[in-house]
């Protein structure tokens, strides 16, 4: 008997129910069956499943009402089992389940849009696998001799230096995992690398009655910096870095790009500023749900891009505790500095213009923003740096051409933006505020003086958009 949307829908949350309370039973167990430990691990995977992917068990009843819609079809999951972490990988795959139901739901209670069954099935696929992943560990995930163990580890120890770096083997395995879950068809995520189409500015023009609804009120990541810490005692600063840092968020999961670096134009990082020059978000990261941070980094060593070494391919399931987001690899750790705010919306910096054709930037300067509910200056608060240089600061027509333009402010409050322009040859300092309380549309443009100089910036307003 074929099963309609809400049936299926229905057991798909009592399912999710299921799965939060095996998901809590498994991590307890998980220490007491040595799958705390990377030896654990490995034993485990080549006693079940030798090729390293998900086990199924059998088709539960709701599978078998719905296999006449080609359920068998559809891509399985793969089991992330080699991370360092147990408790990220399981927290990974019952994550996934939460995004697909959470965007099914939008569509149904927010828009009233008929929800396919093929969407409804990919999401029971996947929490299915979870629970059969925990079901199995439960029944066969006994400790193991400390001999095949160690057989084990070898084993799959020379396997992994026939396939090249760890490290970056295990970022591959993530790398599959997520284009069989969001890459399908049914799923219409792209490929992994593709980056979010979503504009920054997608109710800036909008009349307010159309956009003022709760349904745009969300929380958001603000950025602040990636700094490279702990470089191991076989590399030596300064570095050559390229590659790419992004996160994904539940509105669309595709790449939001915080730093993309080509080899041609790599960035050179020294022991006195470990910091990588962040040039995104291109939209603001929406924080309802966890977010996915992946760092994928490399040197380049001389001019054979074959010479070059891995630096970091690490990830970050954050769930917005705490002010950093911490990165482990074997070649360095790396530190995302950022920031949770409640009720968000955000801000495009359009322009910063210097008025009458001063050079006011020709000892260079710094200008950042930061979301603040007061207007005066906070010398405690991070800041989002727009640009910085202790050289000349080109200017075309005036114009600053300005590192990162998008970022998150709380809707309660507003955007502080500072401008400071260095002092030489007798020419002082000097330094201008400006403070812009926070729209959800429409375009503001405040000026300040520098000094002597004016200097004008224009800022455009947007509600943070949910789902694609």
């Amino acid at each position: 008997m074929q099963m309609d949307n809400k049936d299926l829908l229905d057991a798909l949350y009592r399912h999710r129910e299921i799965l939060k309370l095996e998901n809590n039973l498994l991590r307890a167990d998980i220490a007491a069956r040595n799958l705390a430990t990377i030896a654990g691990k490995k034993a485990y995977l080549q006693r079940h499943n030798s090729d390293g992917t998900s086990l199924i068990g059998a088709p539960s009843q709701l599978v078998e009402q719905s296999s006449g819609h080609k359920i068998a079809s559809l891509p399985l999951v793969s089991l992330p089992y080699l991370v360092d972490n147990q408790g990220e990988a399981l927290d990974l795959l019952l994550h996934e389940a939460h995004k697909l139901a959470y965007r099914i739901q939008s569509l149904k209670t927010e828009f009233g849009v008929t929800i396919p069954l093929d969407k409804l099935r990919s999401l029971f696929l996947l929490s299915q696998e979870c629970f059969n992943i925990s079901k199995t560990i439960a029944m066969h995930g006994w400790p193991v001799s400390s001999q095949s163990c160690g057989d084990a580890e070898t084993s799959l120890f020379d396997s992994c230096q026939s396939c090249g770096d760890a490290e970056t083997s295990l970022f591959n395995e993530r790398r599959i995992c997520w284009e069989n879950t969001w890459g399908s068809p049914s799923s219409r995520c792209g490929s992994f690398n593709d980056i979010t189409t979503l504009s920054p500015m997608y109710t800036t023009h909008s009349p307010p009655r159309v956009i003022e609804s709760p349904s745009y009120v969300t929380n958001a990541l603000q950025i602040y910096s990636f700094k490279i810490v702990d470089l191991n005692v076989n590399l030596k600063w300064p570095l050559y870095v390229y590659g790419v840092v992004a996160a994904r968020d539940d509105v669309d999961c595709n790449r939001n790009l915080l730093f993309s670096c080509s080899r041609a134009n790599c960035q050179l990082v020294t022991q006195e500023d470990p910091f990588l020059h962040l040039t995104g978000p291109s939209r603001a990261i929406v924080a309802e749900e966890p977010v996915d941070f992946e760092v994928e980094l490399k040197i380049k060593c001389g001019t054979d891009q074959s010479q070059d070494k891995a630096l970091i391919s690490a990830t970050n399931h954050y769930s917005s505790r705490g002010d950093v987001a911490f990165f482990w690899g074997r070649s360095c750790s790396a530190e995302l500095s950022l920031e949770t705010l409640p009720r968000a919306v955000q801000a495009v910096i359009l322009s910063i213009r210097v008025v009458g054709g001063v050079s006011l930037f020709e000892f260079g300067g710094r200008i950042a923003c930061s979301s603040s509910t007061e207007e005066y200056v906070d010398p405690t608060r991070q800041q989002v740096v727009l640009v910085e240089s202790a050289e000349k600061i080109p200017e075309d027509g005036g114009y600053l051409a300005l590192s990162r333009k998008v970022v998150s402010v709380g809707l309660q409050g507003g955007l502080k933006v500072a401008i400071q322009a260095y002092g030489g040859s007798g020419r002082p300092s000097v330094s201008g505020l400006l403070f812009f309380p926070s729209k959800y549309c429409r375009v503001s443009q405040l000026s300040c003086l520098v000094g002597d100089t004016e200097v004008e910036v224009t800022v455009a307003w947007s509600w943070l958009v949910r789902s694609k």
